[in-house]
């Protein structure tokens, strides 16, 4: 059921992966940009909100795959003085 992924994978889950693109589902569904990730927990985004309230969505895939994508966001971000 797996779709291709953006390469390389960073991480992947049940449901969900990081990928070079960002956050993608493992069916092709769904898929957000990592310009549209915060690197940081400002409030819920409404991606985010929208993928939780559909039907089928693991909650707890996509929180850890969007744990994954900040922390890559963050190790990416260049250091300021």
């Amino acid at each position: 059921m797996s779709q291709d992924l953006a390469q390389p994978i960073h991480w992947q889950g049940r449901q969900w992966a990081v990928t070079a693109y960002g956050i993608e589902a493992l069916d092709g569904m769904y898929h957000v940009p990592f310009s549209e990730i915060s690197p940081a927990d400002d409030g819920p985004a409404p991606w985010l909100e929208a993928l939780r309230r559909r039907y089928g969505t693991d909650r707890n895939d996509l929180d850890a795959a969007l744990r994954v994508a900040r922390r890559i966001l963050t190790e990416a971000a260049p250091a300021t003085m």
